[in-house]
């Protein structure tokens, strides 16, 4: 059984799900070379064809995770008509600002669904092959589907999607994903967050990092009542406040505006992180105890908020919590293995597909890079050699202190870097966050995530453990142990956490080689992986993008496939 799953609206991607197993899983941006690419993942989906030799008539069912107006209606109408009744003097505004956020939300979801479906008919599809699926289900199913648990409470969180900002569900092996409740759009969280980001001079839905980054540097106790006055929680779910919350991204509410102005940034990153920790982990608590599962230890998290690694720690530490897991690609990108996995189940009852590995894009054969150098080496731009041994020309290479561009096998699905397309330094040199973001363009407050061999992982972090699936994706953060801290200064953030990768030689093969030799040889435990990209770029996917990073000066030396290459001169 072939099922194609396909997204059409910000960071559009693509995925196939063959017999149960995830072969292929592309964003468009990274094809397109647009960051979080919103359009029509035409590129992504005939890169996966053809790399499977198939064509859309081999595709059993096609897949959309974005339902847009097949509702749930009297479900939506009951609970907002309850919380509108909940508020003690109602006013034109409040009426007018729920009635803006839900006309926004039909007339975009009309039109990107609209566009999904003229898409799919100009490509011969039949109407009748294609199934529409609930964001937030979709997002559940996302994260539990490709969980190592066989039960787990399963909740969401984002801006906004299909007229919920976030759910409940318990989900197992028999019973797939069963939502128990959802939150309203004009309660979100995500949009705090976002608004926050906005007000800060970022661009929300996309650099919300760099106000958890920040965060670390201010005080929340300063911003903390505001934020407690902005939004609050109650009976189960977020309740804002509207007289200063305008449930968008952007046009603030001035009221809303002028509060923020009276505070630092600083400040203002470390009220709203540290709200949204509280708020997120009673979200969590209040289900885990109303929902009375003492069976179930394990936790599963998608949507953009669980973008935020110190939410999903803190979440972690919650009593009666064994682990947690989230989605390897939290985003609304990574609703295509959600919608693919909930259609395997309606087909055949199988809640969980099998992803043998996150490396799922792209990938390019020796005489394919080969090819490609040798156009820039007859410019006279570039010079490359075939290393011997390329972990140790690596090793020696960042012994020199050199910026290492490291293209290998298939491309990495979703936002973190993994290996595959990675730019690594050694760890040692705490100014290196100031010096490399300026080289690479960025704005960031987040040090750089280290990647660490599984042998080291235990003596790096505390609390980690082998069985914490997340920590191979970065996912969620950890604190570091004193003699980490004090040998790893580039790594770990003044508040003493790190968002660490824990590789193995099974899933990270010649990547995993080169940070446990590095760490043979130096004594330390982990080496720098951040994003091989500058700044408002997608990650590198092809060896000619990674030629041209060389070539922009954003890193020294790039190692793709067996090869070594330096600019010249």
């Amino acid at each position: 059984m072939n099922i194609l799953s396909l997204y059409n609206a910000e960071d559009a991607s693509a995925c196939l799900l063959r017999d149960g197993v995830l072969t292929d899983a592309l964003g468009e941006e990274r094809l397109q070379r647009t960051k979080l690419y919103w359009g029509l993942p035409e590129m992504a989906m005939n890169h996966i064809l053809e790399r499977n030799g198939l064509t859309l008539d081999d595709i059993d069912h096609v897949v959309f995770g974005w339902n847009a107006h097949r509702h749930d209606f009297p479900a939506y109408i009951t609970k907002l008509l309850a919380r509108l009744a909940d508020i003690d003097e109602p006013t034109a505004e409040m009426l007018k600002i729920v009635h803006e956020r839900y006309s926004v939300e039909f007339d975009r979801d009309t039109a990107t669904r609209l566009e999904f479906r003229d898409w799919m008919q100009g490509q011969g599809v039949p109407l009748n092959k294609i199934d529409y699926y609930d964001h937030h289900s979709t997002h559940a199913w996302s994260a539990f589907c490709t969980s190592p648990f066989e039960s787990a409470f399963v909740f969401t969180l984002d801006a906004r999607g299909d007229m919920k900002s976030g759910s409940v569900s318990i989900a197992d092996t028999q019973n797939g994903v069963v939502e128990k409740s959802f939150n309203l759009p004009i309660d979100s969280l995500g949009f705090v967050y976002g608004q926050v980001t906005n007000y800060l001079g970022y661009t929300p839905h996309r650099h919300e990092g760099k106000v958890t980054g920040l965060a670390a540097h201010g005080d929340p106790s300063k911003t903390l009542p505001f934020f407690r006055k902005l939004i609050s929680f109650k009976d189960g779910t977020f309740q804002s406040n509207l007289n200063l919350y305008r449930p968008f991204f952007t046009n603030l509410n001035k009221d809303m505006v002028a509060e923020f102005d009276k505070y630092s940034r600083e400040d203002l990153a470390a009220g709203v992180q540290a709200h949204c920790e509280e708020l997120t982990v009673r979200f969590v608590e209040y289900w885990i105890k109303k929902l009375d599962r003492p069976d179930i230890k394990h936790v599963c998290m998608s949507g953009g908020l669980f973008a935020n690694v110190l939410i999903n720690q803190r979440v972690a530490t919650i009593d009666g919590v064994d682990d947690v897991y989230i989605s390897p690609h939290m985003g609304d990108g990574g609703l295509v293995i959600g919608a693919a996995a909930r259609k395997q189940f309606a087909v055949n009852g199988n809640a969980k597909i099998d992803m043998p590995t996150v490396y799922l894009g792209p990938d390019y054969s020796r005489d394919q890079i080969k090819d490609v150098l040798a156009e820039y080496e007859a410019r006279g731009e570039i010079v490359v050699a075939e290393p011997e041994d390329k972990v140790e020309d690596v090793v020696a290479a960042i012994q020199n202190n050199k910026i290492i561009g490291y293209f290998d096998g298939r491309m990495e699905w979703g936002p973190r870097a993994l290996g595959a397309r990675s730019i690594m330094y050694h760890t040692r040199d705490a100014s290196v966050n100031d010096w490399l973001n300026k080289r690479l363009h960025r704005t960031e407050f987040m040090p750089f995530a280290p990647v660490t061999p599984i042998e080291l992982a235990a003596e790096s972090y505390k609390k980690w453990d082998a069985g914490q699936v997340a920590s191979q994706f970065m996912t969620r953060t950890y604190d570091c142990t004193e003699t980490f801290i004090e040998r790893h200064p580039a790594v770990a953030h003044v508040d003493g956490t790190a968002r660490p990768q824990i590789v193995t030689e099974e899933l990270h093969g010649d990547y995993y080689r080169v940070v446990k030799r590095y760490c043979e040889v130096t004594g330390d435990k982990a080496l720098i992986n951040t994003s091989f990209n500058q700044h408002e770029e997608p990650i590198v996917c092809s060896p000619a993008d990674a030629v041209k990073s060389l070539l922009n000066d954003n890193v020294d030396i790039l190692y793709a496939g067996p090869f070594r290459i330096e600019k010249k001169g």
